[in-house]
């Protein structure tokens, strides 16, 4: 975790002696919200073309797989009907957590199902031999959830990657200093690993450049990104 007040005062602090301006809560909230995720996104683009090595803490594959597992959630879901816009009825519809993100694994009542696309359960319910059983159950993905044949009555358990929570900066000023209300109910630090701190920064540095029209402050922050980007390459 983050600490978004210090994400939030580094930045002011910059800014300020810099004397390019300043930025409020709700500006700084929004540019922080899409940093967060921007980088959580990065994750799996990153994944697919790191290449592992034997080192406990410098494998860079394994350290990227190491922050994508904090946000990874397993649930029950319930089968509801989903109606779509043509009007067509969907039973044994399961819809996904509202923080869904990514599909892991689907299980039905401990027996694992397999994913099969819209056109082949066509073919495999023609077929006494190839249809879905209780033992054997597939899953086609739905619009916002996923359908699971055959109609079952079991339990569904998936394993998914969750979406970061929005984070929130709340506070104010006393004696001229920025103050967190790290108790107010609506106050939410950063989920990404603590060594995304300084990309936060940096991230959220550009885009205030861009509000407070410093263009060079923007130019700086970009390249400090590169040069985080490539050294944790």
């Amino acid at each position: 975790m983050v600490s978004i007040d210090n994400v939030y005062k580094t930045v002011l602090n910059i800014l300020n002696k810099e004397n390019r301006g300043y930025i409020t809560p709700r500006e700084f909230n929004s540019l922080a919200n899409q940093a967060q995720n921007e980088i959580f996104e990065g994750y799996f683009s990153l994944r697919n073309y790191v290449v592992s090595n034997d080192s406990d803490y410098s494998d860079i594959r394994k350290n990227v797989e190491e922050k994508i597992a904090l946000f990874e959630n397993e649930e029950s879901i319930n089968a509801t009907t989903f109606n779509n816009a043509a009007g067509n009825t969907t039973t044994n519809y399961f819809a996904y957590p509202t923080n869904f993100y990514r599909l892991g694994t689907v299980s039905v009542n401990a027996i694992h199902a397999t994913e099969v696309s819209s056109q082949k359960i066509l073919y495999l319910n023609k077929s006494p031999l190839t249809k879905p059983g209780v033992y054997c159950p597939v899953y086609v993905r739905h619009e916002g959830g996923i359908v699971i044949h055959p109609v079952i009555s079991y339990a569904t358990n998936i394993n998914y990657i969750r979406k970061p929570a929005e984070v929130k900066w709340v506070g104010g000023t006393a004696n001229g200093q920025v103050v967190a209300s790290e108790a107010d109910a609506a106050y939410q630090n950063f989920e990404l690993h603590a060594s995304e701190e300084s990309e936060l920064v940096v991230k959220v540095l550009a885009y205030a450049g861009v509000i407070i029209r410093a263009a060079d402050i923007t130019q700086a922050a970009t390249a400090k990104e590169q040069q985080i980007i490539q050294s944790e390459r």
